[in-house]
């Protein structure tokens, strides 16, 4: 089919070797069919990395980073004996920026940034400082801190917020003006965050002391925003010399849909809806320990990576040598009930205190005898936290028990570090390549006590092979993708909707004729997030004057690509110089295979007389005037022409002036 089209390209062989196609995979986020409603998840093929919490340090100079591939130790640190929680962020690919104790701040050098010292947190809170990008501004760090609450004030510092620049001091950062600024006077030693609904705000949550108030605050491309102030649940006081109930965590559900805290000094553990559109904290359910000991009280708090389950450890804190009562880890599954905690594990002689999720889906337990001495140089983990009581495996991989992971001679203290908790909202299994064509590649994010799976991918098609593992669906559409693990004689399934999305329907036609000495405009089509041309053009549109063959690839709001091309063929209007109205060539006319066209064709004889005239590009002169034939001579014509349509551009009408020879 011959159209008129709307780009310029110069050849196939140069179009060839100008298009790169880049893809990069996404990781999604399907719920557990166990445990929540089947989703369809708005999963793309466009780029995205989320590694800013794959890089740790805390503890007496201990590390951990997560690359693809499993966890290993970091031993590079020399510079920091942390206490408690720190705050540690990299980038999102993965590359370490700063991290802070709550009162000073090391770059990624271990070097201390000059003018970011003095932060107003306490090393000795549970969750003492929390590090967040603020949105919309990519240089731009908040560290978020809160304070012990001692006696006779306590709370004197409370909630504060200071911003670390990272394009100071030659990229590696350093304070600004805004530093150790208030937003909250006497708070518990709890501290944590996650994305609003919109996936890029940022909701940093504090439970005030004295005070039933959880106080949720915004951070947007904005700033800081007042808080979202929700009255729910138990009011947290108690005795200024001895502050027990500001001890414990808090942790916000990496899905943004629950709260969950310990509460030490009233032995509770508490679990909270939360709206990550509004801010507010409802539905209190609170479970109390009912345990002997009266110094064995909660303190750590986490979820699971699919925010199904929720681990807590109950301990002996106090104290700088091994404690007098065992420590226990305790599973908690909302869906079954809050009032039914199951213990995983009791450990005698040691403090099994901070939990931290990572990305690799395991949650990591710091273990210490006391504060003093008989610190251990590794960490328990919870190897599988998505299943339910004891096959979550706690320290216990492939069989083997007391699998902790080594810290290469470093040793945690109590803590863990403090992370926006929407990095970990990590699927059970992963799939990427969602576009029609593609083969799309699914993998198992945590695949530890896996004997084997079997996967159905919803169109009939069934594998048993280990992850990674390919699968090519024939057509666009929703799929329910089924995953069985299989570990000890027991399966645990999971499943998610996937949809598989069809390329991008562009066309450009087979060929486009064009005037010489005009354009045209070739039209890729509207409503695509990318564009680009073999010419290197990134629009929509583009203007052509030159013939040959024109490709152009567009992307969608999936990261779905397609190309297309077009032939531009240079064409003139031919207009006879002599014709034969008795012969073969009757007829004077101009001659063109594009007709879309305004004309208007004036023939005259020799004295200037107008003798014909035509405004039909297929109605030509035949030789005579007023029924009469006309005398062989030479004759004048002039030629107006407008292009109708506006694909090509003119600079007014063209015209055109000659003679043409009657012979008869």
């Amino acid at each position: 089919m011959t159209i008129l089209a709307f780009q310029h390209i110069k050849s196939v062989s140069s179009w060839q070797g100008w298009i790169v196609l880049l893809l990069l995979n996404l990781v999604v986020f399907p719920l557990n069919a166990q445990r929540s409603p089947l989703t369809i998840f708005p999963v793309t093929n466009c780029p995205r990395s989320e590694k800013q919490a794959d890089t740790w340090y805390f503890g007496e100079q201990a590390g951990i980073e997560f690359p693809v591939g499993g966890a290993r130790p970091l031993t590079n640190s020399n510079v920091a004996n942390i206490y408690k929680s720190p705050a540690i962020i990299s980038d999102s690919l993965g590359n370490l920026l700063f991290f802070t104790d709550a009162k000073s701040v090391w770059d990624r050098n271990f070097n201390t940034m000059s003018n970011a010292s003095s932060l107003e947190g306490s090393t000795g809170a549970a969750q003492s400082c929390i590090i967040i990008p603020q949105p919309g501004s990519p240089n731009l760090y908040y560290i978020f801190t809160v304070d012990i609450l001692f006696q006779p004030i306590y709370g004197s510092w409370g909630l504060k917020y200071s911003i670390v620049d990272m394009n100071l001091n030659n990229g590696l950062g350093n304070g600004t003006t805004q530093w150790n600024i208030s937003l909250l006077s006497a708070v518990c030693e709890k501290l944590t965050a996650v994305y609003h609904r919109n996936g890029k705000d940022v909701w940093v949550i504090v439970h005030k002391w004295d005070s039933d108030e959880f106080c949720a605050f915004l951070l947007d491309s904005k700033g800081v925003s007042t808080p979202v102030i929700s009255h729910a649940g138990d009011t947290v006081s108690g005795d200024a010399s001895h502050p027990t109930n500001a001890y414990g965590y808090m942790k916000a559900a990496p899905d943004g849909s629950k709260l969950a805290l310990a509460i030490s000094g009233m032995k509770k553990v508490e679990l909270y809806d939360f709206d990550n559109s509004s801010g507010k904290v409802t539905n209190p359910q609170t479970y109390t320990f009912n345990l002997s000991d009266p110094l064995v009280v909660p303190v750590g708090i986490e979820f699971s990576q699919d925010s199904r389950k929720v681990y807590t450890t109950v301990l002996q804190p106090d104290g700088s040598g091994p404690p007098a009562s065992p420590s226990r880890i305790y599973q908690f599954d909302p869906d079954k009930g809050w009032n039914n905690p199951q213990l995983i594990d009791s450990i005698v002689g040691v403090r099994m205190y901070g939990l931290q999720l990572a990305t690799d889906g395991r949650i990591y337990v710091s273990r210490t005898v006391g504060h003093a001495i008989g610190r251990k140089d590794s960490l328990d983990v919870i190897y599988n936290p998505t299943r339910p009581g004891l096959d979550c495996n706690y320290s216990l991989l492939g069989n083997v028990p007391q699998s902790r992971f080594s810290l290469g001679g470093r040793k945690p203290i109590y803590g863990l570090p403090n992370f926006l908790q929407s990095y970990f909202y990590r699927p059970i299994f992963t799939h990427d390549s969602v576009c029609h064509g593609d083969v799309t590649r699914f993998d198992i994010t945590n695949k530890a006590n896996i004997d084997n799976v079997f996967w159905d991918f919803g169109d009939g098609s069934t594998s048993n092979l280990m992850p990674p593992v390919q699968h090519t669906y024939a057509q666009p559409g929703n799929y329910k993708v089924m995953l069985t693990e299989s570990f000890n004689g027991k399966n645990f399934l999971d499943s998610a909707m996937i949809t598989i999305y069809p390329k991008p329907v562009v066309n450009l036609g087979d060929t486009i004729l064009v005037y010489s000495g005009s354009s045209v405009k070739l039209h890729a089509g509207g409503g695509f997030t990318e564009y680009l041309w073999s010419t290197g053009s990134a629009d929509s549109i583009i203007t052509v004057d030159n013939g040959g063959n024109y490709f152009v690839r567009v992307q969608d709001i999936h990261c779905c690509y397609n190309t297309d091309s077009v032939y531009v063929n240079v064409f003139k209007f031919y207009i006879p110089t002599a014709f034969a109205p008795d012969g073969v060539n009757k007829i004077f006319q101009v001659i063109s295979a594009y007709k879309n066209i305004s004309l208007m064709m004036y023939i005259y004889d020799r004295w200037g007389q107008l003798i014909f005239q035509s405004n039909d590009i297929n109605k030509g002169w035949d030789g005579t005037m007023n029924g009469q034939k006309c005398m062989p001579a030479v004759y004048a014509w002039k030629v107006f022409i407008d292009f109708l349509g506006d694909e090509i551009l003119t600079n007014g009408s063209i015209v055109f002036n000659g003679t043409v020879t009657l012979v008869r």
